[in-house]
């Protein structure tokens, strides 16, 4: 497992930085002279072995020159980087940990700490290592590089112009200052000179004029992350899509889908925040008559037009692939082809909104704007195509994790998940894919936080092999968010700017009076039990399964982490139609929690929920009057939880879907052992073990649910049973 700076800095070298730090912020670089120019200096045999690529030759020769002056801090730094470009980064870490503990005031060893740091996927890190960095010598070249390198994937461009151009001119003869600057300092000069130009030739030709603003323009996607294979002609400053749920079974969304119009035939594409552009099958590609470009990479096509919604691309280069895509997809779309807009996934409403960013001024890239619109935005790490946040779990590590729309289960790498983990033995489920492959889940349940979101309790995470990713990147990555954590919330993506925002249907939290207690919200003081209302207890007759209303959990419910007063919402399963609502198929029901507690003795964790507002078809959102009377476990919830959530279960009984769906004359004896065929108890519980529903049995008569264990679960797919009360 990678060695963290974060642990290595917790011990008595964090106070040496923080000394250098104040001493920094005390000093000020206001006040500093100029950095002079590095004078000219000839290459060693590994600094050459270096610029040429020949880096298994440059560690050996780095090696043996430290082996000759121990404690030289450049030639120690020197093999740190020749050590990350061998992707040996446990060696480059213990390296640069070993360079600084003989020398903590070298400006070299500290930005070679950074370096590593940011190898590591922990970029926050790095940038507070080279505030004590800037402190020990700001005239270092190699410091305003690594800085750069940070600042950009922080989508502060402007300020990794700033740095290169510090670097270059303190080290031109760098050979890694020159890449980055001939990459991004000099078009950058050359794009705001052809800027001027244009603005003071007024009597410059047409042709000329054209062909110089065509030159810039082509320059300027060096100077951001920008993963654009595609031309956006002029179009609509505004769009909303229609979002196609992909079923990977009768009860489970693995994705959402956009239709695509290419030249002969559509195509459904699944949208993905961790691809990029337009991925598609070969049949697709066929269909359409598309070919591999002259000069194109292999395993892609030429696309010259395609249309999405109200939108046209033009001259783009996609993939294409020979096997199969789950879910009946056709490929993949990358929300990065829509870049220039603020994305908006609402997956409640199953659409897409694209919206105008506010305006930046300038033509060349800046730092990430701080404006009014965006101010509740979350900073967010922005390369090529991915869109990165970093997660801090329930140990207080950071971890950084790709955004993965396109993935039904979120991932981890197996290094993350037993630094997370005291688990040892057994650590993984093995299951196999629809497409006969197998996968390996880890048994173990993750708390994480995700932005300002509440705390989430998240099972069932995929094992990550991470190498493509990381090799993308440029940096260590610990795993991806995909569906089972994003789905409830609504995703707002600005990619320009680096910036995402993660909005909950969760209300916001009610304070609880005192610990183990929990009252609704907005509730008198409590009460005694003499001096509180007696419930009217519901009609407990078997009800008809065809009368009642069947809704999914598309996110995990646990006592644990709900608080009373917060909002819950399922999903319903089968449309019905009652006096004064129809509620058609995927409508909302809205609820909250009316009582939640989690605690270690059996039997005393509660969760109460009353559900009281539905989204009628052509009424929207509408006062309901709905009682729950039953619970029903997902047919898989043994696997997909992994023996470790309190609602895991035994048997074999049928689901709700499949009693419904079966005839007049079937039997389901789980919805009422011993009862009626097709009929429901109120009060009944299929394959929770340990759980217990009481309809009217929480505050204020909801329904109140207690289990066996530490908290009461209703893991993704569980099923609740509903009635409707009176007339609506």
């Amino acid at each position: 497992m990678p060695l963290s700076f974060q642990f290595f800095l917790s011990g008595k070298w964090i106070g040496l930085l923080a000394a250098i730090l104040s001493c920094f912020a005390a000093t000020g670089l206001a006040q500093t002279p100029a950095c002079q120019a590095v004078v000219d200096r000839p290459a060693t045999a590994a600094d050459t072995a270096y610029g040429d690529g020949r880096y298994a030759d440059a560690e050996s020769l780095y090696q043996q020159s430290l082996a000759e002056r121990p404690n030289n801090a450049e030639i120690s730094a020197a093999l740190v980087r020749t050590l990350l470009h061998e992707d040996k980064v446990v060696q480059a870490a213990a390296q640069a940990n070993a360079t600084f503990v003989a020398d903590p005031h070298a400006v070299a060893s500290i930005t070679a700490m950074a370096e590593v740091q940011l190898r590591q996927g922990q970029p926050w890190l790095a940038l507070q290592t080279m505030d004590a960095a800037v402190a020990a010598g700001r005239c270092y070249a190699r410091l305003h590089l690594i800085r750069s390198r940070a600042l950009r994937i922080d989508s502060m461009y402007a300020s990794e112009r700033a740095e290169l151009q510090s670097a270059y001119e303190i080290d031109p003869a760098d050979l890694d200052i020159q890449r980055a600057w001939f990459a991004v300092g000099e078009p950058a000069h050359e794009i705001e000179g052809i800027r001027q130009s244009l603005a003071t030739m007024k009597d410059l030709n047409e042709e000329t004029r054209r062909k110089a603003e065509a030159s810039m323009y082509s320059m300027l996607p060096l100077l951001s992350e920008n993963s654009q294979n595609c031309k956006l002609l002029p179009s609509v400053p505004s769009a909303t899509l229609p979002l196609l749920p992909s079923f990977a079974d009768v009860k489970h969304i693995d994705g959402y889908r956009l239709v695509v119009e290419f030249p002969q035939a559509k195509g459904k594409l699944l949208v993905d925040s961790a691809a990029s552009g337009l991925y598609i099958s070969r049949a697709l590609a066929v269909q359409n008559g598309f070919h591999q470009g002259e000069g194109d990479p292999p395993g892609t096509v030429h696309v010259d037009s395609v249309r999405v919604g109200p939108l046209e691309f033009r001259d783009c280069l996609a993939g294409v692939s020979d096997a199969p895509f789950a879910g009946k997809s056709d490929g993949f779309i990358g929300t990065d082809i829509f870049a220039s807009w603020m994305i908006t996934l609402d997956y409640r409403q199953a659409k897409m909104t694209l919206t105008p960013l506010p305006k930046q001024a300038g033509i060349l890239p800046g730092d990430r704007l701080a404006s009014p619109e965006l101010a509740d935005f979350t900073p967010v790490y922005h390369r090529r195509q991915y869109l990165l946040v970093p997660l801090t779990f329930g140990n207080k590590s950071r971890k950084l994790f790709i955004l993965a729309t396109g993935m039904r289960f979120s991932a981890m790498t197996s290094e993350t998940a037993h630094s997370l983990s005291t688990m040892k033995v057994n650590f993984t489920n093995s299951e196999q894919t629809v497409q006969g492959t197998k996968v390996q889940f880890f048994r173990e349940v993750f708390d994480l936080q995700l932005a300002n979101l509440p705390q989430i309790h998240q099972g069932h995470i995929l094992e990550l092999d991470p190498t493509v990713r990381e090799r993308n990147t440029g940096f260590q990555i610990a795993g991806m968010l995909g569906l089972d954590v994003l789905q409830p919330l609504s995703l707002h993506l600005d990619y320009r700017d680096g910036l995402a925002k993660f909005e909950s249907p969760i209300g916001e939290l009610s304070p609880q009076p005192k610990i183990g207690t929990a009252i609704a919200a907005g509730s008198a003081p409590a009460e005694s039990e003499a001096d509180k209302p007696a419930c009217t207890l519901g009609d407990t007759t078997d009800r008809s399964i065809a009368s009642t209303i069947q809704a999914k959990v598309t996110g995990v419910l646990d006592s644990a982490h709900l608080k009373p007063g917060e909002e819950v919402w399922v999903k319903v399963v089968y449309g019905l139609d009652y006096p004064g609502c129809r509620l058609d198929e995927d409508a909302i029901l809205y609820g909250h929690v009316t009582a939640a507690t989690a605690s270690k003795n059996p039997g005393a964790s509660e969760l109460s929920l009353v559900f009281d507002h539905g989204d009628c078809s052509g009424k929207g959102k509408k006062p309901l009057t709905l009682r729950l009377i039953g619970l029903v476990a997902p047919p898989d919830i043994s696997r997909h939880i992994h023996d470790v959530l309190p609602t895991e279960v035994a048997g074999g009984g049928r689901s709700i879907q499949g009693a419904t769906a079966s005839s007049a004359n079937a039997l389901d004896q789980d919805l009422n052992p011993g009862g009626t065929p097709n009929t429901v108890h109120p009060g009944i519980v299929v394959r929770m073990v340990g759980v217990k529903l009481e309809p009217e049995g929480g505050p204020a008569c909801s329904a109140r649910l207690t289990s066996a264990n530490r908290s009461v679960q209703l893991g993704v797919g569980s099923e609740l049973i509903l009635t409707m009360l009176g007339k609506q």
